[in-house]
């Protein structure tokens, strides 16, 4: 019995940039509808690097007023600082 090949549809060589960048060239781009800014899961199968586009993304990023925001709302007011402080102290 002979085992299944892998089915390779679109095949094109590319080089590794330093630190690992690589160009996915466009033509797979296209074909893929990937764009920039999009998220891919990347993992190792075998001896092989899979890399699979994604349609959603399961985080959302957040813009720099909006991190500044919430370090603005959580920060305790001083003296509820202190009595948390006086209340913690024989913590190490």
């Amino acid at each position: 019995m002979q085992l299944p090949q892998p089915f390779v549809q679109d095949e094109t060589w590319i080089k590794i940039l330093p630190k690992g960048l690589i160009t996915i060239p466009k033509k797979i781009r296209e074909k893929l509808s990937i764009k920039e800014g999009d998220v891919a899961q990347i993992n190792i199968s075998r001896n092989s690097i899979v890399i699979k586009p994604r349609e959603s993304v399961e985080y959302r990023l957040f813009t720099n007023k909006e991190i500044r925001q919430w370090v603005k709302d959580d920060k305790l007011p001083v003296e509820l600082a202190k009595k948390a402080q006086a209340i913690w102290s024989d913590i190490p």
